[in-house]
């Protein structure tokens, strides 16, 4: 009925660009194609829906938070929400605010620093924290780590400016935020001003 296994197949009027559509289960979290109807992990089972004529109805938009969902932690460096960055062992991103629009700028250990997106907070933060899951592993995310809340260690502090050693709230990964920003302040201020200098160009 369905033909040889190692017959030739012709697929000849069925190409597909593009990656598979996807969803994620609610139960579980785990990401599973979007014509599944019952989750292969934990057996969450979704309803079909009825066909209305392609018209959507009941459906609820929600925002999702980014910084939360994030396997890293995101540090809001100077306290006004327009520049905040997250590390890990060996890479680091960082989204900016400059002439209206956000920058997203990711760099590390022999990478070079790179701009990543230029336009709305939830883009950019988004392909800040695309670099770092790119190029950071697991045990590198370290969000949660205990070691994080702790004071900064007396070599960060060495490499801190004046004001920011006085300030006794400072963490240990707020210390290594800000000194990842300030090593490469040069090339992230280079790339966000070189951007906002294009799209002014432009328009």
């Amino acid at each position: 009925m369905h033909g040889a296994l190692e017959q030739d197949v012709n697929l000849n009027g069925h190409q597909h660009d593009g990656e598979a559509l996807t969803k994620d289960c609610p139960e579980c979290g785990a990401v599973v194609p979007l014509a599944v109807m019952e989750c292969p992990f934990c057996g969450h089972t979704w309803e079909r829906q009825p066909q209305d004529g392609g018209v959507l109805s009941d459906f609820v938009m929600s925002e999702i938070d980014l910084l939360k969902r994030s396997n890293f932690r995101w540090c809001d460096l100077f306290g006004c929400d327009d520049a905040l960055m997250a590390t890990g062992f060996t890479a680091w991103g960082g989204v900016f605010f400059l002439a209206g629009r956000w920058h997203a700028v990711g760099g590390g250990q022999g990478m070079g620093t790179h701009l990543l997106a230029v336009g709305e907070r939830t883009v950019c933060m988004a392909k800040a924290d695309d670099w770092l899951n790119d190029h950071e592993s697991e045990d590198s995310a370290h969000k949660t780590r205990r070691w994080l809340n702790e004071p900064p260690t007396e070599k960060q502090l060495r490499y801190l400016p004046e004001p920011m050693r006085a300030d006794f709230g400072l963490t240990r990964y707020q210390a290594s935020a800000l000194l990842s920003f300030q090593f490469n302040k040069a090339q992230i201020q280079r790339l966000v001003v070189a951007a906002n200098d294009s799209y002014r160009e432009a328009a």
